[in-house]
Order: C-alpha cells, then structure tokens, then sequence
C-alpha cells in the first residue's frame, strides 16, 4: 500500500479511537451528574396496595360503568354513519380540498 494510503488509515483509527474515548468520557460525566443531583431526601412514597376483594370490587363497579355506557350509547346512537354524516354542515374548506383533489391538475399533462 501506498504511503499516503497508510497515513489516511492511521489518522482515521486516532479520529475514531478519540471519538469513542471522549463518548465515553461524557456518558461517565453525565451518570455522575445525575447520580450528583438526585434528591436522596425523599423516599419513595408507599402506597397501600388495595387488598384482593376490595380491587375485584373495583374492577366489578369498572366493568358494571362500562356496560352501561355501551348500553346507553347504543341507544341514542343514530342507524347508520351515513345518515349522521349527512346532517353535519360541510365546511369551505373541507370542499375546496375534495374538489381540487378530484378535479384534474391543470399543469399536468396526459401523453
């Protein structure tokens, strides 16, 4: 191999042999930083886990509220999406961006 060849090799392995040591150096500096900072005062809050009856209670009252939500929205909601689409206003905007989409682009051309 030539010798500038060479040189270009030994200046890369310094570059990413400095790259991966200063890397390193910062990701030590910042655990250190953190570990620094951190409020040692506080101890963690303990809650008191809810006991095995009393959280299927909650997920019974969960599942009961659920039930009767879907219960109740099946009676109020309308027969079809399609008539519900069709009684809301449509917007300006929203016609303007449906008409210049199926409208063909007049700078375009067929051929």
């Amino acid at each position: 191999m030539g010798a500038g060849l060479m040189g270009v090799l030994v200046i890369t392995a310094v570059g990413m042999t400095l790259l991966f040591l200063a890397l390193a150096f910062f990701y030590g500096l910042l655990s250190l930083l953190t570990a620094a900072i951190q409020d040692r005062s506080r101890e963690p809050e303990r809650t008191a886990a809810p006991e095995p009856a009393e959280e299927e209670a909650w997920l019974q009252a969960a599942a009961l509220a659920v039930a009767l939500a879907r219960a109740e929205a099946e009676l109020t909601a309308s027969p079809t999406m399609g008539e519900a689409a069709a009684s809301l206003p449509v917007s300006p905007w929203w016609t303007l961006h449906h008409q210049r989409r199926l409208a063909p682009h007049p700078t375009r051309r067929s051929g």
